[in-house]
């Protein structure tokens, strides 16, 4: 599984149907995990805002349960972790909303690319998340590690 426990910023833009340039978006997440499954909270700023909260757990079968509230969309569905991408699918209750998502590894941390649509309108999107490094501090510490 791709998805790390951790603190988490990410950069990226959001294609809006009809339009040829990306709306930019931010998101900042933390990630924690528990016995039953992980839980990714945080907000978004840019192209889309609000809070996030997505919930993932292991079914009986392989696949993962997903439950995502990202602003006011509230979507349910699958999920593929085990290997490269990982690959999401996710619908609300009336089935008039549905979304595709990709995780993958890129050399600076982590890939996202999905699909939104709704009314027959696509939203496309491509976000890089990285892993935010804890400050380290004290007097006899060095770091031999570029700080980002």
């Amino acid at each position: 599984m791709l998805i790390r426990k951790g603190l988490w910023t990410a950069k990226g833009s959001v294609v809006f149907e009809g339009s040829s340039l990306g709306v930019p978006t931010e998101v900042d997440l933390e990630i924690v995990e528990d016995q039953d499954g992980i839980t990714l909270t945080g907000n978004i700023e840019g192209a889309g805002k609000g809070d996030v909260s997505i919930r993932i757990g292991a079914d009986e079968v392989g696949t993962y349960v997903v439950d995502a509230r990202i602003g006011n969309l509230a979507l349910d569905g699958i999920a593929k972790l085990e290997s490269e991408p990982n690959v999401c699918l996710l619908w609300n209750v009336g089935q008039t909303q549905s979304a595709t998502v990709s995780l993958f590894v890129v050399d600076t941390g982590i890939g996202c690319r999905g699909f939104f649509r709704e009314a027959g309108k696509t939203v496309t999107w491509e976000i890089l998340f990285r892993p935010t490094q804890q400050v380290v501090s004290g007097d006899n510490v060095v770091s031999m590690m570029r700080r980002r």
